[in-house]
This record gives structure tokens, C-alpha cells and sequence, in this order.
């Protein structure tokens, strides 16, 4: 009898980790740290947001947010959580790998008899608004899935790790559906496991495909059978611990006839992609082939176009390779990083970017602060500089002398655009608030950057507070000119998708990514006639690319049966016009969209014929009043006339620039209207390095 009470002891400790992640210890404490976390946290009715450092404002604002998302992940999967969720914000995923939270961890007992464990999460930021938001819900969410299917207390985990056996699936898919909604990542991924072998085993694939697979899933059921079938779904599992039965008994179908019902709808959608897009060539195919597990964070061909450098990251340790485009050969220039497992891997490091035809910008983590390098491949030389003082990089560009580069990164919580001297430690901040600036770059023959924001107002220090109120759905392009004072960015596109990652071929011609039709393609936009254009029309959605108009090459990263790889478009025609309709997943978003307008939008109250007569009848009497009323003129003595200095911008040259030492602006204070500067006299720097 002992022996089989040992046995199932045995049994439930070796399945708990499965199931019950939430309250595990997966913390080693070989964890290699750099710094020193000094926790405070700030307490609200169903939130404890822990924070460090100066980073009081946003765990505010995290609170405000999650507290306005609670109601709608409760009310989505039909459970509230009986204890106070902790979070735990982290200023980057390099801080979060540093952490040791959770190993002297004890339960809660409460009454002396029921143990409870402390529910938390740790959440990094990435770099981005977008990204954190949805990280903030993808966290939370997935923390009260499993609580709602496991238990809270230590009885009802241990026993619900043996009874209750769900999917991999199921439970990963319906955090992300919730996080995320139909996104393009998943949508991506269902059109394409849909005509390929791993369809026919969906349902027993791992980790990342697994949870698309349960995102699609999830999708489904909510866009067909209304999303309060994605709430009783759950509640049915918990109870009878079983989630096919659930199915059958909510929806009133067989499982195995939803399974042919999914497939049959992703594959309608696949069907009308395969009419109007196109594959990208194997023949165009860069990279061999690879693990799963490696992702190309960047690709840059040289300004020459005789060589490509890409930088691959393998869950964590990073390679950085150069390869000559006439003879095939390949060299490793850096290495770093380590792997990782069960651990958060940032996959936007390293970044890489030409200053020159035989020089390479490499922006990287080396000891978890981030390191500048610049890399001679004639003498193989490198010379670092230490960006210490951002949490996260997001991208870079190089001005045309090399001198200059132009950084989107996160330094106090938020992203904004900086300029840096690429060879000395200067520094000058260009934005200044909440909203995100991404994928900077300079445009030919101006001292002027063209990068993406979702930002709202055209002032670059506008004062805005709480993060739940930043709209991430929508980002364009925007231009910043370093000649200009004020702090005015001029609009370009006006969308209501996502234009990003934007290169100008001159002052007037810009090349971007744009999700406008539901699959992201390269986009075209001419300021003269205000005029966008689509270039491409490949099947799967393009994650990064890089032109070269000067030798018609084009670099690209997208996926083809579900891998991953760099493409290399020897001869591409930029100037191609194409056509393509939207999908099925952004003819609904648009729906959705302007039926939420419709909402929001004020409703005209129905007016009696007493009313308006006695409206009109106090116009008259307003008017006559006016009329009969002598005008007074205002006394030109006690009103002086404020004469504003006239400010003449004198031109930057980016070859010799000089940069400004003054102090920050604090995001936390009020800014102050910039005042007009005299014009200041050329400080010649002719030997600038």
C-alpha cells in the first residue's frame, strides 16, 4: 500500500510542471546577474504591479490599464480569479533572464488548512508600446487560464494535474486568442498548415505551433459559434475534465466535425490567397536549411550590393555572418549570447546596418547592457561604444558619410527616435513621448528621417498619460527634418492598417511595409501626388526587407511551409504595380472597425417643433441684441501687441554636426513650449570622426 501511495506521489509531482506552470519554481540559481533589482509595487483592487528602478509612472499605468482589461478577460473566458494577481515589470528581456523571483517563495495558508499559491507572472518590456501591451495581456491571461483549469489552491492542483489531461493546445491557444485576437501571425500559419502533411497531425504539434494551432482553433469557434462559446467551453472542461465532450456538449457537433469544419475554413481563405498572391521563388531562397529554433533578426545588403550580412539568434546565442553575393563565401564576423531554455529570448538582437561599403554597424548585448560595434572588414577590426544607457534598441540607420545614426530605442519606458555620432559619445534626443517611433531612416540628399509611429498629434513632446488610451492598430509614416527647432513631424501616409519599416528612394518616393490588405507586402508612396501604390503581392506576409535601388536587389525575410528564411531578389522591379484584395481576416476587422465608430459616435437626439420654434425665437433676440449693442474697441494702450523674435533655422550639415549638451527632457514634468533660438553660427568640423 505504501509503495503504491509512492508511486502516485511520484506520478503527481512528475505531471504537475506539465500542467501547473503558474506555480512552479523555474528559476535557477546559476542565473548569471549584472544588476541589482530594488522592488516596489504599487497595489490596486485585483493587481500588485512590482517595479524598480524610476519606472513608477508606468506601473501605474500598467495598473489603470489591466484594471480596465480585467472585466473583458474575465467576462471572455468566464472566470475571476479568487487572488490578487502579482506582476512583475522588468525594463527589458536582458533584465528579465537576470531574475531569481521564485525561489523562496512560500504559500499562502489560510485557516490552517488550505494552501494557496501566490499567483504571478514576470512581463518584460520589449521596446514597444504595442509589444508591451500585448505582452501585459498574453501573461495575465495565460496565468488565470490555467488557474481556472487547475485550481489555486495545492489540493485541487495536484489532483487536477492527474485528472485533468488537457492539450497543449487548448490551453496555450485560448491566451493568445484572448491576448491577441485574429492576428496576421496566425492567420499566416493556418493558411499555410492547412495545404501541407502537418495538418493531418495539428493537434499534436509542440510548443509555438502548438499554440497557433490552438489560436486558430479558438478563432474559429469564437467567429462562427460567438465567443460566449469560448467561456462555456472552459467552464464544461473543468467540470467534466474533458474538452472534446466540452465541445460536443456547447456546441452540439462532434469534435472530429469541428476539426473538418476549421480546416474547411482556413482553407477558403487559402484558396482565395492563392488566386490573387503569389510564392516567393525557391530559386530566391538565401539561407540553407537551418533548425526551427533560428530566426533572422536582420539582413542588410551593402550599399555596393557585393555583399549581404544577416544575424541569425538560436534561442538566444546570435552569429553574425557576412556573405560576398558573386562568390558564396561566407564569413562569421560575430558571436555572443547564450542559449536558453524555458526562458524569454529577445529576437529583435542583434541589429545590423552598413555605414559604408566595407563597414558594419552591429548593435548587440554584451554583459546585459547593449554594446555599439563598428566593424572593418578590410582590416577586421572593431570599435565598440557602450549604449548603456537604453533598455531596448529597436532598429538603426546610418547617414550617408557613416557619421551619424539615427536610433529608435527605449531609455525611460518609452520609445523615441535619438541621433548618435557614430565614432564619439554624443547623443541628442529627437521625440519625447508615450507614443512609439520604429524603423528610422535617413532619406537621400536631406538631412531629414522617415520613420513609423502611431502616434496622433504632430508634436514630438506632446504630454500623455495612460497607456490604455495609445491606440496600437494603427501606424504611418512620418518625417522628422534635423534642420527644424519646433518640435513639428510631418505626416505622410494615413492609414488605418500598419506602414512601417520605411526606406525613401529620394525626397519624394518611400518603400514600406503594409498590412493594408491583410497580408503584409511592400508598399509605395509618392508625396508629389500623394498617390500609394502596391509592389508586391508575395502569400505570406514579409517580416523585414531591405532594398537596393542602385542594383535592383531585394532582400526580404517570410515564410514558405512554415520555415523561415532570407530571400535575395537579384533584379526586382520597383516600380511593378499590383493588385490584391483583402483577406478574410481584415474585411472582418473593418467591420468591426467601423461598426465601433458607429458606437462611439454621439446619437442626434429627435427635436419637438416647441423646441425648435423657441430655439430660433432666442437666435433672433441674440442677434438683435448684437446689432443694437455698441461695439467697444479695445484700448490699444492697456493691450500691447506681443511681437514673437523671428527664428531662422540655418541648414545641418550631418557631415560636420554638432550636437546640443543640454539635459533631457523629464517625461514625468510638464514641457514647456520651446522657444525660438537665434540662429546659430556654422561651427566648422571638417574633421569630424
Amino acid at each position: 500500500m505504501m509503495i503504491r501511495f509512492l508511486s502516485a506521489l511520484f506520478l503527481l509531482v512528475s505531471i504537475l510542471p506539465l500542467s501547473g506552470q503558474q506555480i512552479l519554481d523555474t528559476f535557477g540559481k546559476n542565473r548569471i546577474q549584472y544588476k541589482r533589482f530594488e522592488w516596489n509595487y504599487i497595489a490596486s483592487e485585483n493587481f500588485d504591479v512590482y517595479y524598480y528602478n524610476d519606472r513608477r509612472r508606468m506601473a501605474s499605468e500598467v495598473v489603470d490599464y489591466l484594471e480596465g482589461e480585467f472585466d473583458r478577460i474575465t467576462d471572455l473566458i468566464g472566470y475571476p480569479p479568487y487572488l490578487k494577481t502579482k506582476v512583475f515589470l522588468y525594463n527589458s528581456i536582458s533584465d528579465l533572464q537576470q531574475s531569481n523571483i521564485g525561489l523562496n517563495r512560500n504559500p499562502y495558508i489560510m485557516g490552517g488548512e488550505t494552501e494557496f499559491a501566490k499567483p504571478y507572472v514576470e512581463i518584460a518590456n520589449p521596446g514597444t508600446l504595442e509589444g508591451f501591451k500585448e505582452e501585459l495581456l498574453l501573461k495575465v491571461t495565460d496565468l488565470m487560464v490555467n488557474q481556472m483549469m487547475f485550481g489555486g489552491s495545492l489540493k485541487d492542483m495536484f489532483q487536477n494535474a492527474i485528472l485533468l489531461n488537457l492539450p497543449e493546445w487548448f490551453i496555450k491557444g485560448v491566451s493568445l486568442y484572448v491576448a491577441r485576437g485574429w492576428d496576421e501571425e496566425m492567420d499566416d500559419f493556418a493558411r499555410q498548415l492547412v495545404r501541407s502533411r502537418k495538418v493531418n497531425r495539428a493537434l499534436t504539434l509542440k510548443g509555438n505551433e502548438a499554440a497557433l494551432v490552438g489560436h486558430s482553433i479558438w478563432n474559429f469557434i469564437a467567429e462562427k459559434y460567438g465567443k460566449n462559446s469560448v467561456a462555456n467551453i472552459l467552464n464544461y472542461s473543468r467540470v467534466i475534465r474533458n474538452e472534446q465532450r466540452s465541445i460536443l456538449i456547447t456546441l452540439g457537433i462532434p469534435f472530429r466535425q469541428l476539426m473538418v469544419e476549421w480546416k474547411n475554413y482556413y482553407a477558403a481563405g487559402e484558396k482565395q490567397i492563392s488566386e490573387n498572391y503569389v510564392q516567393v521563388a525557391d530559386s530566391n531562397r538565401f539561407t540553407p536549411t537551418h533548425p526551427g529554433t533560428v530566426v533572422y533578426t536582420t539582413m542588410k545588403i551593402s550599399p555596393d550590393g557585393k555583399m549581404l550580412a544577416f544575424a541569425e539568434n538560436d534561442r538566444g546565442k546570435y552569429k553574425i555572418k557576412v556573405l560576398t553575393l558573386d562568390g558564396g563565401r561566407e564569413t562569421t564576423i560575430l558571436s555572443g549570447g547564450n542559449k536558453v531554455l524555458k526562458q524569454t529570448v529577445d529576437y529583435h538582437e542583434p541589429l545590423l546596418n552598413w555605414a559604408d561599403d566595407h563597414t558594419l554597424g552591429v548593435i548587440g548585448k554584451e554583459h546585459g547592457s547593449f554594446t555599439f560595434w563598428l566593424y572593418d572588414l578590410q582590416t577586421k577590426s572593431k570599435l565598440p561604444r557602450s549604449l548603456d544607457k537604453f533598455n531596448n534598441i529597436r532598429s538603426f540607420d546610418f547617414s550617408a558619410n557613416g557619421r551619424l545614426a539615427v536610433v529608435s530605442a527605449d531609455q525611460d519606458g518609452q520609445n523615441d527616435l535619438y541621433l548618435i555620432a557614430s565614432r564619439r559619445e554624443r547623443t541628442r534626443r529627437l521625440t519625447n513621448d508615450i507614443y512609439d517611433d520604429l524603423d528610422p531612416s535617413f532619406i537621400p540628399g536631406t538631412n531629414s528621417v522617415v520613420f513609423s509611429s502611431n502616434r496622433v498629434t504632430d508634436t514630438v513632446n506632446t504630454i500623455v498619460k495612460g497607456i490604455q488610451k495609445i491606440q496600437t492598430q494603427t501606424y504611418n509614416l512620418f518625417l522628422y527634418n534635423l534642420d527644424s527647432t519646433n518640435n513639428i513631424v510631418q505626416k505622410i501616409t494615413n492609414t488605418y492598417g500598419k506602414d512601417f519599416y520605411p526606406f525613401a528612394q529620394d525626397e519624394n518616393v518611400f518603400y514600406y511595409l503594409s498590412d493594408q490588405r491583410g497580408i503584409t507586402n511592400i508598399f509605395r508612396f509618392d508625396r508629389r501626388t500623394s498617390i500609394y501604390s502596391q509592389v508586391s503581392n508575395f502569400a505570406a506576409s514579409i517580416k523585414s526587407f531591405d532594398p537596393n535601388f542602385n542594383t535592383s536587389q531585394l532582400a526580404l525575410v517570410t515564410t514558405k511551409k512554415m520555415s523561415e528564411d532570407i530571400y535575395l531578389i537579384r533584379d526586382f522591379d520597383f516600380n511593378r504595380q499590383v493588385f490584391t484584395p483583402s483577406t478574410k481576416r481584415k474585411q472582418v476587422q473593418q467591420v468591426k472597425m467601423i461598426s465601433e465608430k458607429r458606437k462611439k459616435a454621439p446619437e442626434k437626439q429627435a427635436v419637438s417643433l416647441r423646441d425648435l420654434m423657441n430655439q430660433r425665437l432666442n437666435e433672433n433676440r441674440q442677434q438683435l441684441d448684437t446689432v443694437s449693442r455698441p461695439v467697444q474697441k479695445k484700448d490699444s494702450v492697456n493691450a500691447p501687441v506681443q511681437n514673437k523674435p523671428v527664428n531662422p533655422s540655418g541648414d545641418i550639415d550631418t557631415d560636420n554636426y554638432t550636437f546640443d549638451l543640454q539635459e533631457p527632457v523629464r517625461i514625468d514634468t510638464v514641457v514647456k513650449p520651446v522657444e525660438p533660438k537665434e540662429e546659430k553660427k556654422q561651427v566648422n568640423t571638417a574633421d569630424y570622426v
